[in-house]
C-alpha cells in the first residue's frame, strides 16, 4: 500500500525502488510500479515520463546524497583519522538506511542507457577520488602508512558496502557498534603508528555477547 503524508510521486518511486530491489530492473514492468504505488498505469506517465527515469533518479539522489555529506565531512574535519572515521560512519549508515537503493546501485548499472551512466560512473569516480585524497593527504602528513590508495579505496568501499547484507536493524550490534569495529580494523592498517590496544578492549567491552553474524 502506498505510504500516506507522500506526494504521489514519491510513492512511485518508493514502488519502483522495491520492485527493482526484488526482481531486478527488467523483470519490474510499470504496471506493477503503479499498481503498487496505487495508481492505474496510465498516471504513471503524468509523473515519469518512462521506466528508465525512475532507475535514474535513485541512482542519481543516492549517489549525490553520499557524495555530498563525504564532501561534508572533508571540510569539517582536518585530521586524517577523524575524516577516516566519519567517512566510514557514513558509508556504512546510508548503505543500512538505504539497502535496496545503493543495492539497485551497484546491480543495475548495466540496465542504464548510455548517457546517464556516463553520469552514474562519473558520481562514482568523484567518490573513489574524494576517498584517494583522504587517503593521499593522510599519507603526506606522515598519519597513514604509504600504500596504493586506488587499491586501499576500493578495498574499504567493499568492506563498508558488505555491511548492508548481513546487517539488521534490533539485531545485536548497533550500527555505531559495526562503525566502531570496521574503524578499528581499517585504522589499524592504515596508521603509521596503530592506536594503542587498550582502544580494541574499550570497543570489545561494548558489546554483546557474539551470536549469529548479522544478528
Amino acid at each position: 500500500m502506498p505510504a500516506e503524508g507522500r506526494s504521489m510521486r514519491e510513492n512511485i518511486l518508493e514502488a519502483a525502488v522495491q520492485l527493482f530491489a526484488e526482481y531486478g530492473y527488467h523483470a519490474a514492468p510499470l504496471r506493477d510500479i503503479a499498481r503498487l504505488a496505487g495508481i492505474q498505469a496510465a498516471s504513471i506517465y503524468h509523473h515519469y515520463p518512462n521506466k528508465q527515469s525512475l532507475l535514474v533518479e535513485i541512482m542519481e539522489t543516492h549517489m549525490k546524497r553520499l557524495n555530498s555529506q563525504l564532501e561534508s565531512i572533508l571540510r569539517k574535519y582536518d585530521d586524517p583519522r577523524e575524516r577516516l572515521r566519519e567517512s566510514i560512519a557514513n558509508h556504512i549508515r546510508l548503505h543500512t538506511t538505504y539497502k535496496a537503493e545503493f543495492f539497485i546501485i551497484d546491480t543495475e548499472l548495466r540496465s542504464l542507457e548510455e548517457e546517464p551512466r556516463a553520469r552514474i560512473i562519473a558520481l562514482r569516480d568523484e567518490y573513489d577520488n574524494l576517498l584517494q585524497g583522504l587517503l593521499y593527504d593522510g599519507m603526506e602528513r606522515g598519519i597513514f602508512r604509504q600504500s596504493d590508495t586506488k587499491v586501499t579505496t576500493y578495498a574499504i568501499i567493499a568492506m563498508c558496502t558488505q555491511v548492508s547484507s548481513w546487517f539488521r536493524s534490533g539485531g545485536r550490534l548497533s550500527v555505531q557498534q559495526v562503525i566502531e569495529i570496521y574503524y578499528q580494523m581499517i585504522s589499524q592498517g592504515l596508521l603509521l603508528h596503530p592506536e594503542g590496544a587498550h582502544t580494541q578492549e574499550e570497543v570489545a567491552r561494548t558489546l554483546p555477547p557474539s551470536s549469529a553474524l548479522g544478528d
